[in-house]
């Protein structure tokens, strides 16, 4: 596998037809075949299951958890916790009905109760006037009222959501969810909003964190053509606007993650075979990699570094 050098890889997504979903990421990034409902499409994942597969150039086809066991720190770089452990899941979520109520474990909760830990954020891209985000709890709330003190937030375009261990969370749709986390499919449900799914109770209210608070990071006022957005001890967030070519590169220390949010761009990078970026399209350049990105139109892409 070595024989080729690494290189910007695209993957083919894995879906999900929870109950909740829609039929918006079929329509709104042209993707036939997607399931009904598809409430899910996994982006880049090397969770135990459902690893990715890699869609473009000398590697099509190839899992990719055989390419982050192949090449480790040369692909992911020095801020990776695990060498041979790709060490985020990235997914956008169509939530036409309602998100679970629910509470991911810390790394003290998984390994109490099985699973492993997840940290996660989510930007908005796109939301309806109903669209609710439920994140945290509101003063005085104990075990036997919670659900009376989720604390809502009215969804807007462009907003993120630092959605840490032991935080409750709930989505209200319509609304469109760019959500990057920790390799790990752990949840703990409290409540299903009466769909008669398995409830997680006594592991939620142990991994819930009480006083976890979560305010909405909106949209930047900046000009700037890189933006952060959030920074956390697992992962960095920032958006990126396009209207002129811009030179990018990653170092050492770790990996990039693209998302195509709007506009089209085109991805030239050391290869000969430079990507066309979409509304939708997620790409992985690894660690040690010079690139260009020249918009067709004006672009904005999501940037997840660690």
């Amino acid at each position: 596998m070595k024989m080729h050098p690494l290189y910007p890889m695209r993957f083919t997504p894995a879906y999900r037809d929870y109950v909740w979903g829609g039929d918006t990421i079929a329509r709104r990034y042209n993707r036939p075949g997607t399931p009904t409902p598809c409430a899910e499409s996994w982006e880049i994942s090397a969770v135990p299951g459902s690893v990715s597969v890699v869609a473009n150039g000398p590697f099509e086809g190839e899992s990719f958890g055989r390419i982050v066991q192949a090449f480790g720190r040369d692909l992911l770089g020095t801020a990776a916790p695990d060498p041979e452990t790709f060490p985020l899941l990235v997914k956008i979520l169509d939530v036409r009905d309602r998100l679970s109520v629910q509470v991911h474990p810390d790394a003290a909760a998984a390994a109490r109760f099985g699973g492993a830990p997840k940290h996660e954020m989510w930007y908005v891209l796109d939301a309806g006037r109903e669209a609710r985000m439920y994140a945290g709890l509101t003063p005085g709330a104990d075990r036997s009222d919670y659900l009376d003190h989720l604390q809502a937030y009215e969804a807007r375009i462009g907003q993120v959501y630092d959605i840490a261990p032991g935080t409750c969370h709930a989505i209200c749709g319509p609304a469109l969810v760019y959500e990057v986390q920790q390799t790990s499919d752990t949840t703990y449900r409290l409540w299903d909003w009466g769909r008669f799914r398995e409830l997680h109770t006594e592991k939620a209210l142990a991994a819930l964190r009480w006083d976890n608070v979560c305010m909405p990071a909106e949209p930047p006022t900046s000009s700037k053509t890189l933006v952060p957005r959030l920074k956390t001890p697992d992962f960095s967030f920032a958006t990126l606007r396009l209207s002129r070519p811009h030179a990018m590169h990653t170092t050492a220390v770790g990996f990039m993650i693209l998302f195509c949010a709007e506009g089209k761009a085109r991805l030239e990078h050391d290869g000969p075979h430079p990507l066309t970026l979409l509304p939708g399209d997620s790409v992985l350049v690894p660690a040690r990699q010079t690139f260009s990105l020249h918009p067709m139109a004006e672009t904005r892409l999501l940037v997840t570094t660690l």
